[in-house]
């Protein structure tokens, strides 16, 4: 799978890439069991109050191994953790607010806050995303959201798995974010050869 991605990212149009191998497709995680995907983003829109078409796994548990050359693309595996893009203007905007408003309340968070905070500002928000792993707990709806995919996390096909949760403004967001890394891993494998 890796090596045909590979080639895929040599020959093929970024944003067809994108669509391929990760927002068109059943997750890897489902081991192509359509219903069993469509069940489970059904879950998770009831838990969270998101469309489940708003719902798309992004990384290893979509294609299957990691999307991170750094990490040699290492196939997904029992220590992997799932990510999920939610599509929702709303949420993004409720959280983007509350970093904004953050003030002096910036200096207590921890070093892990601060510096996604800083990243937010910096990178994350240009793209028009909000990823919530590390700062989850201070968005207004981030003790319910912890709870429920803590409670998902124990269902099948997760088996305890961490579930990262990134909040996209919309569709075009995920998509440029997306075709954007796409991008810079086709330029690592063409300086590599």
């Amino acid at each position: 799978m890796k090596d045909d991605f590979l080639l895929d990212l040599i020959d093929l149009p970024t944003s067809f890439l994108v669509s391929k191998w990760l927002t068109d497709r059943v997750p890897y995680i489902f081991d192509e069991k359509n219903e069993d995907f469509i069940l489970w983003k059904e879950e998770l829109s009831k838990r969270l109050n998101i469309d489940s078409k708003a719902i798309v796994f992004t990384g290893s548990s979509s294609c299957g191994f990691s999307l991170n050359p750094n990490k040699n693309y290492r196939n997904f595996n029992e220590k992997s953790d799932i990510d999920i893009a939610l599509i929702s203007n709303y949420h993004f905007d409720i959280a983007w607010r509350t970093l904004r408003d953050l003030g002096t309340k910036v200096l207590d968070l921890t070093p892990k806050q601060k510096n996604a905070y800083y990243d937010h500002i910096k990178r994350l928000i240009y793209w028009g995303t909000i990823a919530t792993d590390k700062i989850l707990e201070i968005l207004p709806f981030g003790k319910v959201w912890s709870l429920e995919l803590m409670k998902l996390s124990k269902l099948e096909p997760a088996n305890d798995r961490v579930i990262n949760i990134r909040i996209y403004k919309d569709f075009e967001a995920l998509r440029a974010y997306q075709v954007q890394n796409f991008e810079k891993l086709k330029i690592t494998l063409l300086q590599e050869e």
